[in-house]
């Protein structure tokens, strides 16, 4: 699904962050800092977090990316094929794969992932921003970290369910903002070698405008939101439970990660997979349904005429009727395979630019 998730893996791994920095600092006796160095180093800060997350994420994209186009080609062979006796793109993962280095080349499998990443990184910064700025609004700027909330007990304290309110608003701020650049990237991807409709990013923003309308860049948009806010809230839960099991229970003592200065224990690479990986099946699973309904109506401008546009409505009653509910399903074995590699790559490269910037 894009894997899309309104509030990422790295926004977690930079909230843990920020509490490890803060507990490496000694304690001083000198005077604090003024507010606008406070603001200036909370800035410079975020940008390095929102760099770190959007190229973590952008890697992570890439890697994925032929399972991620295989993913799609699943979902809306149905409306592109010209053989009627062939409902499926292929019966296996990897005579998928080989189908469409044969139709394409080797390079083709990576067919929309320049878009992909492009969309990463404002998806990111609009996602991080207005996630801070409603917690500021429903808590305060003063408000605990999330691991100072396991410590103290502060009126300022953050809930499970202003923290799902802080996600829904900001992944559907995100969501709305860079919907285009997803739209294209669908519509990309689903070229057939050979017949296709636009050259690039730049022509096919300027065709679907011309021949759809402003409006042809929001095709599909409200089953998009149908998939990012639940999606959001059953990874952030999952995780977070997940987490904290992780960190309590003695069964995973050997597992964990425990920082060599302040001995305190952290999920590390393992745990984070695990956890990562555990969330991204389940909210993939609850929410694979409507990523297949949206990317029909994705590219429902690009094969059909204004007449023959469904809704998206019509489009669940025209999958049922077609194809039943396994309809609904197709390209979820490729869409589950590439969730324990988008993780991990996230994390290794995430902790690696960490590192680098902020060391």
């Amino acid at each position: 699904m894009g894997q899309q998730s309104p509030q990422p893996l790295v926004r977690r791994l930079t909230l843990q962050e920020d509490h490890e920095k803060q507990q490496r600092v000694p304690p001083t006796t000198n005077t604090p800092p003024t507010p606008n160095k406070k603001n200036d180093s909370r800035a410079i800060e975020a940008l390095k977090q929102l760099f770190c997350g959007g190229m973590a994420g952008s890697v992570a994209k890439t890697v994925t990316a032929p399972l991620s186009r295989l993913t799609i080609l699943y979902q809306v062979h149905p409306m592109v094929t010209t053989k009627e006796n062939r409902p499926k793109f292929s019966m296996t993962i990897r005579g998928g794969l080989a189908k469409i280095v044969e139709r394409g080349g080797m390079l083709s499998l990576w067919k929309g992932n320049g878009t992909s990443c492009i969309h990463r990184f404002p998806f990111s910064a609009i996602n991080f921003y207005c996630y801070e700025g409603v917690l500021d609004i429903l808590k305060g700027p003063q408000r605990l970290s999330d691991d100072d909330e396991d410590s103290y007990t502060n009126t300022k304290e953050v809930s499970t369910f202003s923290r799902l309110i802080a996600g829904a608003v900001a992944g559907t701020t995100a969501c709305v903002a860079c919907y285009p650049l997803d739209l294209v990237r669908t519509r990309l991807t689903t070229q057939l070698e050979g017949k296709e409709t636009y050259r690039g990013i730049t022509d096919a923003f300027a065709k679907i405008v011309r021949n759809e309308g402003t409006t042809g860049l929001y095709s599909g948009l409200g089953p998009t939101l149908m998939v990012a806010v639940p999606n959001f809230s059953i990874s952030w839960v999952v995780y977070g439970s997940l987490k904290e099991y992780a960190l309590e229970d003695e069964l995973f003592y050997n597992v964990r990660k425990v920082d060599s200065e302040t001995g305190e224990h952290k999920l590390g690479f393992v745990l984070t997979l695990g956890c990562g990986a555990a969330s991204g099946i389940l909210s993939t699973l609850v929410t694979f349904p409507f990523d297949t309904v949206r990317r029909r109506m994705q590219i429902q401008g690009q094969h059909f005429s204004q007449g023959e546009r469904l809704t998206g409505l019509q489009m669940i009653r025209s999958l049922l009727r077609t194809d039943g509910l396994k309809g609904f399903y197709r390209g979820l074995r490729p869409e589950v395979l590439k969730v324990v590699p988008m993780v991990g790559t996230m994390f290794t490269v995430y902790e690696t630019l960490k590192d680098k910037l902020m060391s």
